[in-house]
C-alpha cells in the first residue's frame, strides 16, 4: 500500500522498520530506571509497556478488562480476513509481558479514586486509555435499548438482533456488518454519511471490503445522514433529500470515536510525570497506535 503511494516502508509491529535513523525510534537504556504505572493494555500501552521495559524500567499495567487487547481483541475476532493475525499481536504482548516481567492488573477498578491511592508507588503514568464512538454526534434515541456501541458488540457483550443497522462505513463498521451478515445471517444495512465507504481503510484492503459488501448482499446508503433513532428504526435523509425508515432490532454506532481521556484530566494535578498514547490522544488505526506507544516507552 505504502509501496504504490510512493512512501517508505514501515511495519506494523516493528516500528524502527523505516526509521533507523529518526531518533525518536532509537532505543537507550534508561539512565534514571524509573516505576511506569500504564493505564491501559491495549495495542498502544502495551508496547509503551514492554518498550519502556526493554529499556530498564519497571512497568505495571492495570486494564479493566478480563485480558490484554483492548478493543483489537474483540474486532479481530469479527475480522473475515485477518482474524487470526490480529489475535496474534494480542499474543504477541501477551508472550513480552511475560518474558519482560512485566506486571498485569487485570480486572482492575480504573478511576480516580482507585488511582489516587497508588500513585505515589509510582514516578510516571501512562493514560492508554483508548477511544469510544461519539454518540453525541448522533439523535438521541427515544427507544431504549436499541442504540448500541461498536465496541459492545465486537467484545460479545451486546448480541444484535436479526435486524441491524450499522452507522459508520469505516473499517469497524464493515467489519462487524460483514461478520455479522456472513456468519450469524443477521439482515444488515450500512449507512455512512461520506460519499464513499472505507475512507479509513489502507488503499489495498478497500477492495476487499468493497467486494465482501457486494458479494454478501448488504445495503449501503451513502451520502445518508440519520435524523432519528427509535420507533422501532433509524430515520435516515438522503442527500436528494429523501427520507426512508430502516427497520431495526439493533443500532450500531460505529462511526467517528472522540479519545477517553476523562482520567487524564483527572490525573493531571496527582502525578508529576503523565503521559497519554495511541487513541487516548487521537483516534487512529491500528499501526499508527502502536508507533505511537513505542515512541512514548523510547523516551519516557
Amino acid at each position: 500500500s505504502r509501496l504504490f503511494r510512493d512512501l517508505p516502508y514501515t511495519c506494523t509491529m516493528n516500528p524502527q522498520l523505516g526509521h533507523e535513523y529518526d531518533p525518536a525510534y532509537q532505543l537507550q537504556p534508561a539512565v534514571a530506571p524509573k516505576k511506569i504505572m500504564v493505564i491501559g493494555a491495549g495495542p498502544s500501552g502495551m508496547e509503551c509497556a514492554i518498550t519502556a521495559a526493554r529499556r530498564g524500567h519497571a512497568v505495571t499495567v492495570f486494564e479493566r478488562g478480563d485480558d490484554i487487547g483492548g478493543s483489537l481483541a474483540g474486532y479481530a475476532k469479527h475480522d473475515l480476513a485477518n482474524s487470526d493475525d490480529l489475535m496474534s499481536v494480542v499474543d504477541y504482548y501477551r508472550h513480552m509481558a511475560q518474558a519482560l516481567n512485566i506486571e498485569l492488573r487485570l480486572r482492575s477498578t480504573i478511576d480516580p479514586k482507585a488511582m489516587r491511592g497508588m500513585l505515589h508507588q509510582y514516578d510516571a503514568a501512562v493514560v492508554a486509555t483508548g477511544a469510544r464512538v461519539d454518540h453525541a454526534a448522533l439523535p438521541a434515541p427515544t427507544q431504549p435499548g436499541l442504540l448500541v456501541d461498536a465496541a459492545e458488540v465486537a467484545a460479545g457483550r451486546v448480541v444484535p438482533g436479526q435486524r441491524v443497522v450499522v452507522l459508520g462505513g469505516g473499517k469497524i463498521g464493515l467489519t462487524l456488518a460483514e461478520a455479522l451478515k456472513h456468519r450469524e445471517g443477521r439482515e444488515v444495512t450500512v449507512v455512512e454519511p461520506a460519499k464513499r465507504i472505507a475512507g479509513d481503510v489502507m488503499p489495498s484492503f478497500k477492495w476487499r471490503h468493497t467486494a465482501w459488501i457486494e458479494e454478501l448482499g448488504i445495503p449501503v446508503l451513502t451520502s445518508t445522514r440519520v435524523l432519528a433513532i427509535g420507533d422501532g428504526g433509524v430515520r435516515v435523509v438522503a442527500a436528494d433529500g429523501s427520507q426512508t425508515l430502516l427497520p431495526a432490532d439493533t443500532v450500531i454506532a460505529a462511526g467517528e470515536r472522540r479519545p477517553n481521556q476523562e482520567l487524564f484530566h483527572e490525573l493531571e494535578w496527582m502525578i508529576d510525570e503523565l503521559h497519554g498514547c495511541g487513541d487516548a490522544l487521537v483516534p487512529r488505526g491500528l499501526t499508527q497506535a502502536i508507533h505511537d506507544g513505542f515512541r512514548l516507552g523510547a523516551r519516557i
